[in-house]
């Protein structure tokens, strides 16, 4: 079996990943909460016509949970590979 190696990414980098996914659905809860105030705006200017705030508030928290399952599933691929590779010989 052909194992390519690990590249451990930086602290900044998986910090930043972090935070960039929390605020991400802080966004989208805040938006969902508070969404009143915004449809109006948009209502009044015309550009909820095609539901843009419903798509912006589903994406950011889409992408905010993108985000942090990237980092928590590539941190799980290191013991899941050692865990396999043990498991074949048997």
């Amino acid at each position: 079996m052909i194992t390519k190696p690990a590249t451990p990414k930086p602290l900044f980098f998986t910090i930043a990943q972090l935070f960039l996914g929390l605020a991400l659905i802080s966004l989208s809860t805040h938006l969902a909460l508070d969404g009143g105030r915004y449809l109006e705006a948009l209502n009044e200017s015309g550009l909820n016509e095609y539901h843009a705030f419903g798509l912006l508030v589903c994406l950011s928290f889409l992408s905010g949970i993108f985000l942090i399952a990237q980092h928590v599933l590539s941190q799980g691929d290191s013991n899941f590979d050692e865990s396999f590779d043990t498991a074949l010989p048997y």
